[in-house]
Formats: C-alpha cells, sequence, structure tokens
C-alpha cells in the first residue's frame, strides 16, 4: 500500500485525512499556516481522534500540546491542547 507524509504523519495514499489548506511551517517546526475557510478542519481532522484512524500507530501523532496554527488571511490564531485534543482561538478574528 503507497503512504504519503502530510503534515509529518504518514498515512495510506488513498486514505488520508483532508487537511484543505493547513500547511506545517518549514522554519518553524510545530507552527502550522492556514486559511479562514479551513478553521474547522482543525478540530474536525487536525487532532489525534481524528488522525488516528488513518495512522499505522497512534504514537505516529505529530501535533504537540502549544502548537499553533495561525490563518493567514485573519487575523487569528489558534492553539493545539493534547489534553483535551482540542485547538483552541487564542487571538481571535475580529
Amino acid at each position: 500500500m503507497q503512504k504519503i507524509i502530510r503534515l509529518g504523519m504518514l498515512f495510506p495514499a488513498d486514505n488520508a485525512p483532508d487537511f484543505g489548506s493547513i500547511e506545517e511551517n518549514p522554519l518553524y517546526p510545530g507552527e502550522y499556516t492556514l486559511l479562514a475557510d479551513d478553521i474547522d478542519k482543525l478540530n474536525n481532522a487536525l487532532t489525534r481522534a481524528a488522525c488516528t484512524p488513518y495512522l499505522d500507530n497512534a504514537s505516529d501523532f505529530t501535533i504537540t500540546s502549544g502548537a499553533n496554527a495561525v490563518v493567514a488571511d485573519e487575523p487569528a490564531v489558534w492553539r493545539y491542547h493534547a489534553g483535551s485534543d482540542q485547538w483552541y482561538e487564542v487571538i481571535q478574528s475580529d
């Protein structure tokens, strides 16, 4: 089975989550960028619970507490909390 790497995680090529515009910043590991249209994908696709069914090993989930997701087309930042497995808006858009 072919695999692809998305956001540092190895997924089956034919069955990977849809992360939309979410990308990891190559200069700052653990920081992500996305467009406002994909904010809902943070908690619907980019959590341990959402990714684990696609991964061969749950420990392959690469998002850690404190990871930031900067919304490129709005002044907003979201932060991941591993304990609750949720992203929270820490800088709100207007």
